[in-house]
């Protein structure tokens, strides 16, 4: 019940189990690579922080105003996994006939995953290899390897400490960097017995990154050990005879977080100077009974699903941001899809989750939402609107980072859905020091944006020119999703001021009165507010009984194309697909799901049924 286990070796899923098995804690991630190496196979043998990044030119074929000249990229650190291992001089890998008993797992007891093998040797002796590693949920800058060797001969452990790395690329899926690119450099490198480290640099935005590797032996018998530096990176070479146990205590640090990264992470090592693998599992398991007691959600009767939540809640434990300067990305740690940026996921789909069980982790996200705010006003600027927040649709640092723009830009309702996470988290907790020095401000500049999108017709409010969730249906007006989402948060945009405006605590009335001074918020702006929210356009469909997912969408003809070509957007140009009743992603369903108050159940399920038989999914 609490592990994920994998008893089958397959070089052609080692992209899939690298995500799968990769390690993390909110703060750093590393792919789940052998640290061995493989016999064949692709790899993406990645490490990454959460919340660093490097810019990059944006190249646009034909620019425009307000087009992204460069965006943010996630960049890799430098990689810690590898540890060769020579058994009487040969190298033991995963080669067919080489090995058996093979066992891998995610022990979500003890927070780590594990790997093991039987090793045939060319002399047809055998050797028990087991790997184990963590990402501690403790100290968030640690992660930990251990390589446990037993084999009645001579054993050669090759620790590297890599700073060589760069992006993964793939030209063909638009979710990837066309070109590998090198963020980093090594600006400083050493070493001291035990002990290697590395001192990197992004090349434009000249955020440090240290990585300290700190080895740790035990065994029985004699061994050596020795460092030596070629180029860029440091290799560690552990010898001895029979059973050999090699820790490696690895620390990181970046200078968003620290004045002096390689200082800071040294600080760290010495605090750690007691502590091998094994005690830092002992810290990971207590932590970890305490979160499944709190936080853990059990279904009872079916197994199956039990496992699949478990696996789940898991790998948010791994993959949320920790700290004001990061959130979650789409591959959350695991890999490079995406370029590490930041969506409107996170409040959607992953906040909800956390305000029930981990209300101070939710919190970090909103403070990340509130830290870009800025950024989020000068993107509203550069769009052409006089004032307020336009929130970037993926980002990392605050800026706008697609190039896309009917699919990314025009996806106005990431504005509302910030929004909405920052209310629920005030429903949830009733923080309310927390909305009156930070949650109203991005409540109100949200707001802003839907009245100079929107106009007054008839005393009819309508949005025009936006893309809702559904990414396959762009540039629509009147996007049920947008303007239901809209509509609230214009709504709660007057009812917390008129509430603020009249709270008797002096504390939070003095800091709700700097607030409206600072943003020069009227209350003639906050009575437009209601007025757009009262009228907003919600568009029905009689004769189907359903609400419309915009203005045009139910005049268009039902997809008559190969349906097998999937994801759509790999095998059509958009504009293909843009002319028929085909779905990416639930648009009017999600819209009810989120605010039940503005429909009634009939029209729900009506919509369940329509939408959902024309949804591909396409989206994860």
């Amino acid at each position: 019940m609490f592990k994920y286990e994998d008893n089958n070796y397959d070089p052609t899923f080692q992209l899939k189990n690298e995500s799968i098995f990769m390690i993390g804690n909110g703060y750093v991630g590393i792919r789940g690579a052998f640290e061995e190496g493989y016999p064949s196979g692709d790899s993406i043998r990645g490490s990454y922080i959460n919340g660093l990044y490097d810019r990059v030119e944006m190249i646009h074929a034909e620019s425009a105003v307000g087009f992204p000249k460069e965006y943010d990229k996630q960049p890799k650190i430098a990689d810690t996994q590898t540890c060769i291992v020579f058994l009487d001089g040969e190298p033991a890998q995963l080669v067919s006939t080489k090995y058996e008993n093979y066992n891998r797992y995610i022990d979500y007891n003890n927070g780590e995953t594990v790997r093991s093998y039987e090793f045939i040797t060319r002399s047809n002796k055998r050797a028990y290899l087991k790997f184990r590693r963590l990402a501690s949920f403790v100290y968030y800058n640690v992660v930990a390897y251990r390589i446990e060797v037993t084999y009645d001969g001579e054993i050669e452990l090759l620790s590297v400490l890599d700073g060589d790395v760069r992006t993964y690329a793939n030209p063909d899926d638009p979710r990837l960097s066309s070109e590998q690119k090198q963020l980093m450099k090594v600006i400083d490198l050493g070493e001291n017995l035990d002990t290697s480290y590395l001192l990197m640099e992004t090349n434009y935005t000249n955020l440090r990154q240290a990585t300290i590797v700190k080895h740790i032996v035990i065994s029985e018998n004699e061994y050596t050990i020795e460092n030596s530096i070629k180029d860029s990176k440091i290799e560690t070479k552990i010898a001895s005879n029979n059973h050999l146990i090699l820790d490696k205590i690895c620390v990181f640090t970046d200078s968003l977080r620290y004045t002096d990264p390689l200082r800071s992470g040294n600080e760290t090592l010495e605090h750690l100077s007691y502590e091998n693998y094994e005690t830092l599992v002992e810290i990971q398991k207590n932590y970890l009974n305490n979160f499944w007691q709190n936080s853990g959600i059990e279904i009872y009767g079916n197994d199956n699903d039990q496992k699949n939540i478990r696996f789940m809640q898991y790998q948010l434990l791994q993959n949320v941001g920790i700290d004001p300067y990061s959130n979650v990305s789409a591959k959350g740690l695991s890999g490079e899809g995406y370029e590490g940026h930041y969506f409107w996921d996170t409040e959607i789909y992953i906040f909800p989750v956390l305000i029930v069980n981990q209300p101070q982790r939710a919190r970090s996200l909103l403070e990340y939402r509130y830290n870009i705010l800025d950024s989020a006003r000068n993107r509203s600027l550069e769009l052409g609107h006089k004032n307020g927040a336009a929130y970037p649709w993926r980002t990392i640092s605050g800026i706008e980072c697609s190039g896309f723009f009917p699919a990314s830009t025009a996806q106005y309702h990431i504005n509302a859905d910030i929004a909405y996470a920052f209310y629920m988290y005030y429903q949830y907790t009733d923080d309310v020091m927390f909305m009156v020095e930070k949650g109203l401000e991005v409540i109100f500049e949200t707001a802003r944006i839907w009245i100079q999108i929107g106009n007054f017709i008839n005393d009819d409010f309508h949005i025009h020119e936006v893309t809702g969730p559904d990414e396959y249906t762009a540039i629509v007006s009147d996007n049920y999703y947008t303007n239901m989402m809209a509509k609230f948060n214009l709504q709660i945009a007057y009812e917390l001021y008129n509430y603020f405006y009249e709270v008797e605590n002096e504390v939070i009335s003095e800091k709700f009165r700097v607030l409206i001074e600072k943003i020069n918020l009227s209350n003639e702006e906050i009575e437009i507010m209601k007025k757009a929210s009262d009228n907003m356009v919600l568009l029905y469909d009689s004769n189907l009984d359903i609400y419309m997912q915009d203005s045009t969408f139910l005049t268009k003809p039902m997809w008559n194309l190969d349906l097998d070509k999937r994801p759509l957007l790999l095998y059509y140009h958009p504009l293909t697909i843009y002319r028929y009743q085909i779905l990416k992603q639930a648009d009017v369903v999600l819209a009810h799901l989120l605010l039940e108050e503005y429909s009634d159940l009939n029209k729900m399920e009506n919509s369940y049924d329509y939408y959902e038989k024309i949804t591909t999914h396409d989206s994860s």
